[in-house]
């Protein structure tokens, strides 16, 4: 798929993502100038919440467009490599270093770097981190000098930062300097009917790119796309459509095809005092309580069918005035004790 390189594509119109197309537009606006930089970003949400295309999509709509956006994924990176790679290194600065490198700050020079799950980062390598924002020059391993730095930072966690702060795993002085401006991508479950925006902008591109005949979604798969708590977020949604538009063959998605369960209605709770099924169940009981009582062990019977009232009765066996059990004389059947309607409507 092309990727959405613009805010504009950054699609929804629930209050939460509006709000940070918003967030952002004002920040491109305070640095329209090609010789302003962006302050340091940091953008923040769950996995798969589209932290790196709204990062690209800064980069491209600033006055940076036109330089290089380097894309950095901190965890991907093993961190015996990861000094290196980022801040580049000098020949003969270790083992195999037959010329020198440089670092991807440098690579980014002019432009943006975007720093994927920079919560990961190991603390070894924080404070060097922090010495290049700040001093906005690179040091190479086996230099004795810095390279001035004209580079835009936007950082990216699913990490709680102020947590690993607290542990410990991250330094206090590089979060602050990282979260000059934060940036909070909602999770797609909190974000309504959006997610049926995005469905319809994928099937399309899906079915663009692989050629397939144009795919649509019934009531039934809509209805699932919205009840589904998309743990995996976007991505989650991108992948279940990409599946469901190449295994399937009619162009109508249904929920089956997507692998959802289907929404279901919820159930309306029943209210005691106005289930006809609960009256009738006490009124036979009453009635032959009535019978009983009649009969040589009548005390024992109507003591007996009184308990079984009050276990069967949600309200502590408490049934209404016109009721027969009353008739029958049972113990705790009195006047004072009504329909079960609940502690909030009896009366005491």
């Amino acid at each position: 798929m092309q990727p959405m390189d613009t805010l504009g594509r950054l699609l929804g119109d629930s209050a939460p993502i509006a709000e940070v197309r918003a967030q952002a537009a004002r920040l491109l606006r305070s640095a329209v100038s090609p010789g302003r930089r962006l302050p340091p970003i940091l953008i923040l949400g769950e996995t798969g919440t589209g932290k790196g295309l709204l990062a690209e999509a800064i980069h491209r709509d600033g006055a940076r467009g036109n330089g290089p956006f380097v894309d950095v994924n901190c965890a991907a990176i093993p961190e015996t490599l990861l000094e290196a790679e980022l801040f580049g290194f000098e020949r003969g600065a270790f083992t195999d270093a037959r010329q020198a490198k440089p670092g991807l700050f440098q690579s980014a020079n002019g432009g943006t770097i975007f720093l994927d799950e920079a919560g990961l980062l190991p603390i070894s390598l924080q404070s060097k981190l922090l010495k290049v924002i700040e001093e906005r020059s690179v040091r190479r391993l086996g230099s004795t000098r810095n390279e001035p730095l004209d580079v835009a930072i936007i950082a990216a966690t699913s990490e709680d930062l102020p947590l690993a702060v607290q542990e410990g795993r991250f330094r206090a002085d590089l979060y602050h300097r990282l979260a000059v401006v934060t940036l909070n991508l909602p999770p797609l479950r909190a974000r309504g009917r959006d997610v049926l925006l995005l469905a319809d902008d994928f099937l399309a591109r899906i079915c663009e790119d692989y050629g397939l005949p144009t795919r649509t979604l019934t009531q039934d798969a809509q209805a699932a796309l919205l009840a589904h708590p998309w743990t995996g977020n976007v991505r989650e949604l991108t992948n279940v459509l990409e599946r469901a538009s190449l295994l399937s063959d009619g162009p109508r998605l249904t929920a089956q095809d997507l692998g959802l369960v289907a929404a279901r209605r919820p159930e309306t709770t029943r209210e005691p005092a106005e289930s006809s099924g609960d009256r009738i169940e006490l009124t036979a009981i009453a009635a032959i309580a009535s019978g009983i009582a009649k009969g040589p062990a009548g005390d024992i019977a109507k003591t007996t069918i009184a308990a079984l009232i009050r276990v069967l009765c949600p309200s502590d066996g408490r049934l209404a005035p016109e009721n027969p059990a009353r008739s029958a004389g049972l113990p705790g059947t009195t006047s004072s004790t009504l329909t079960p309607t609940g502690p909030s409507s009896a009366v005491a």
